[in-house]
């Protein structure tokens, strides 16, 4: 009995641990910012230092000047996004003559800017030294954040602007977040400093960094010089110089736009106000914060008139992280979870991982050059991380030149094909389930442009904006791609920092048969048009909107009971693997392994009075028994211990296989 009472124990504080595991996870999860509403750059990323214990030691003064960021290395990969490379991403003018178009909406998906490791040790393994280094080993960040204080109920409706809407009262102030809460001088170090933040500086996980601010901005400006017409003569090299580019006339010029194209939006408000502008983002500093830029870098002079007197407010939809849609989310739809376990379960995947020349090539080198038995699941992170912010690479990977014969090249490609395979495997099912919330919101904007059929308005009474962007993440923009169609993403190239797809909306304003719905649109990808790698499109850049409409609005829908059901119910291991995740990655954070002992603490005591319970029921009942009964249940006795043998031994065979870690295991989560 003391040992059934053992595992009855082991089980029941598991259980009643798991609530508060997540619970942990969530609360060191959400160190981001959240009401961010401004972002400054004082310079560029900083230095680094040791990271394997909890107070490390750094330089007071370890930030470098902006002109030295992209200096350490001859070549950077195209992930970095040097401002060379944003260069080359400015969207393409038009290059058709023989129809008449007018553009009346643009969707932009973005990857965040450059960021910090999206975790810490011991979960985030590179290499053999890598948080030991003290120059991979420490981020600093010296990107600001500063929170406006809301206004009250009292302080609210105190004036009315023009339309007669009730005004909020000016804020008097703002906080400037500094993420330095444990950092503490020495008195006796010669001013060093003292950190017990994960990534042992100021830095968060996962942080907007410096250079991906200026990332965005640049995306910003892109779009500007895109889609906006200000009168400037110069810029005929800009796509908006061709009119029927200028989803805003800044010269208030009536015979620009012709007067039979479609008005998306509302002249009377800002262009940065609903409904002209629509802005989402998941709940991440460096997604919140890169949309915020890139808007910058789009409405700058806008937002600069609205003058000392007025506040330009833009709003800015996002949901909690863990149930957003914005990267397939295999804790809301289980079933997009086993669709991606199904692809690495595949015999496809397991001889390509097991055989291929790729793999036994970056394994051997791994091992023989690296020391490292295997290939860690974060490796291409460590390694972007780390170049794209001139740190030191180690020597086996220090041989970057771009013509792809290099070790990091080798790695890198490996380590892209390795995490990337479920997006395309099996027709990209992953990925269409996954996506097929995000592209709802998508294409409900679109929908109530191009199909004369549909609600006019959106559920929430809105009409479609000019302009919708979306902050995402790479796992965003690489399984969008995959849902496109075999030819537009070939699952080998991973998404850069910054990178933007666009999907632009044209009225086809004549007759032509190739645009029979009336409408067309034009896929970009950094910079690149990519609407002619699209099934049923021709060519030409331009594709009819139908197309589209067919090609995703069969995966398009919320995620349901109907198409989230696993085919396969998980187990009790499945189960423990989870708990196990959340654990391992709690043990990471600050007070988690006090939240596991309190949780054991209190699962050990309800257990106690749950079997102590227990016991006196079952004695109670033996006391009314018949003899008879006795005589049957003693015949079951031998049953029932085989029953509960069977079970004890599921119960240790469980809690057994939840100890250690899965080597094998890759989450979805990584690289984002």
């Amino acid at each position: 009995m003391l040992s059934l009472t053992l595992i009855y124990t082991i089980s029941a504080t598991m259980m009643l641990l798991q609530p508060l595991l997540l619970l942990g996870s969530l609360l060191s999860h959400s160190q981001a910012a959240r009401p961010l509403i401004l972002s400054t750059p004082q310079h560029a990323v900083a230095s680094d230092t040791n990271a394997i214990s909890q107070s490390i030691k750094l330089d007071p003064d370890p930030f470098p000047e902006e002109d030295k960021t992209y200096t350490k290395y001859e070549y950077y990969p195209p992930y970095c996004s040097t401002p060379q490379e944003m260069e080359k991403r400015a969207i393409p003018p038009l290059s058709y003559t023989n129809i008449q178009t007018q553009l009346v909406h643009v969707t932009a998906l973005i990857r965040h800017g450059s960021r910090t490791p999206f975790s810490g040790a011991p979960s985030y393994k590179c290499w053999n030294g890598y948080w030991e280094s003290l120059d991979t080993g420490v981020w600093n960040c010296d990107l600001l954040t500063y929170m406006s204080p809301p206004a009250t109920t009292k302080e609210k409706g105190k004036e009315v602007d023009e339309h007669g809407n009730l005004l909020d009262e000016e804020p008097d102030f703002l906080f400037e977040k500094r993420y330095d809460a444990l950092l503490s001088k020495q008195t006796n170090g010669g001013g060093s400093i003292e950190s017990g933040n994960i990534l042992n500086g100021t830095c968060q996980m996962g942080q907007l960094l410096a250079r991906g601010y200026e990332q965005e901005l640049s995306n910003g400006k892109h779009l500007r010089q895109a889609y906006f017409y200000d009168g400037d003569k110069t810029a005929d090299e800009h796509a908006a110089a061709d009119p029927r580019m200028r989803l805003w006339d800044l010269t208030n010029d009536d015979n620009s736009i012709p007067s039979h194209a479609s008005q998306i939006g509302d002249p009377t408000k800002e262009m940065f106000q609903e409904p002209n502008l629509k802005y989402r983002a998941d709940d991440e500093q460096r997604t919140l914060m890169s949309g915020q830029v890139l808007l910058r870098g789009l409405f700058g002079p806008e937002l600069a008139a609205t003058g000392d007197d007025e506040t330009a407010v833009i709003k800015l939809h996002t949901a909690d992280y863990t149930v957003d849609v914005l990267t397939p989310n295999g804790k809301v739809c289980p079933r997009v979870e086993e669709l991606r376990n199904e692809a690495y379960e595949s015999d496809e995947y397991k001889s390509w991982v097991q055989s291929s020349i790729e793999a036994k090539t970056t394994k051997s080198l791994m091992k023989d050059e690296m020391g490292i038995d295997e290939v860690p699941e974060v490796i291409l992170d460590c390694m972007m991380t780390t170049i794209c912010t001139d740190r030191n690479l180690p020597d086996a990977l220090n041989d970057y030149d771009g013509t792809g014969g290099g070790n990091f090249e080798v790695v890198a490609d490996f380590a892209v094909n390795n995490f990337t395979f479920p997006y395309k495997y099996n027709g990209g099912a992953y990925s269409k389930l996954g996506m097929g919330p995000l592209w709802l919101e998508i294409m409900s904007n679109i929908l109530q442009i191009v199909d004369a059929n549909h609600h006019p308005t959106s559920s929430s009474g809105m009409p479609p904006p000019k302009l919708a962007l979306f902050s995402g993440h790479d796992t965003t923009l690489m399984p969008i791609l995959a849902t496109l169609g075999e030819q537009v993403w070939s699952g080998k190239q991973w998404s850069p920092y910054a990178s933007m797809l666009q999907i632009e909306i044209h009225e086809v304003l004549d007759n032509d048969q190739r645009y029979p719905s009336g409408y067309a649109f034009r896929l970009i990808y950094n910079g690149n048009v990519l609407t002619s790698k699209m099934d049923e499109c021709s060519a030409a850049e331009l594709c009819d909107v139908q197309v589209l409409v067919k090609q995703v609005m069969s995966f398009a829908s919320e995620y349901e009971d109907v198409n989230c059901a696993t085919k396969v119910q998980p187990t009790g291991e499945s189960k423990m693997g989870e708990m196990k995740d959340v654990t391992v990655n709690l043990l990471s954070t600050p007070g988690g392994a006090l939240t596991i002992i309190i949780s054991m603490a209190l699962g050990s005591v309800a257990t106690y009075f749950i079997m102590r319970r227990r016991l006196r029921r079952e004695y109670k009942y033996a006391d009314t028994l018949t003899l008879a009964e006795l005589s049957l249940s003693a015949l079951d006795d031998d049953e029932n211990d085989i029953s509960r043998d069977v079970d004890r031994s599921r119960i240790e065979s469980a809690v057994s296989s939840g100890i250690g870690l899965d080597e094998n295991t890759i989450d979805e989560n990584s690289l984002i």
